[in-house]
């Protein structure tokens, strides 16, 4: 019962963060990328490392995926290029803060298995929460990203 209550009031408290987001320009939230170059260094490197297989699927080329399986398969690119614009940068980190840099399939850090189930939160509240509430597909025009509570910090502060 308290797990329906929390999913419930962060289901609440998401959705309305981002309506607010899209509809007021007051709220408009920008942040610097300081750690873009660290990033690319990295990216650049995995790249190298891939090349030849950038448009396979994902789980073909790096060892360890455990979400974007099946139906939502992403090609090894598009996870990449997800990691860094996506994920990174609307969190303000740098690859190691999820990855132990170099041995990329390791799941020694718990900040890795915590950006799997935020993934999997943000596709649940925009594939089946929001359309419940409003009669929306989101799925094809998400309106919840990592940015709608992070907004630039690892750990989303209460607004």
């Amino acid at each position: 019962m308290k797990a329906i209550i929390l999913l419930s009031g962060l289901t609440l408290t998401v959705t309305l963060l981002s309506f607010n987001q899209h509809h007021s320009s007051s709220h408009i939230y920008t942040y610097g990328d300081t750690l873009e170059a660290d990033r690319k260094k990295w990216m650049d490197e995995v790249f190298q490392s891939i090349k030849g297989k950038e448009k396979w699927p994902a789980d073909s080329v790096f060892k360890n995926i455990k979400v974007n399986r099946g139906k939502n398969k992403l090609s090894a690119e598009h996870l990449l290029w997800m990691m860094n614009y996506g994920w990174s940068k609307e969190l303000g980190i740098t690859c190691s803060y999820c990855h132990v840099l170099g041995k990329w399939e390791s799941d020694s850090l718990p900040t890795k298995e915590i950006a799997r189930g935020m993934y999997l939160m943000r596709q649940q509240i925009n594939g089946e929460i929001l359309p419940m509430i409003t009669g929306k597909d989101y799925f094809n025009n998400p309106k919840v990203t990592c940015i709608t509570c992070h907004r630039g910090e690892p750990i989303p502060s209460a607004h």
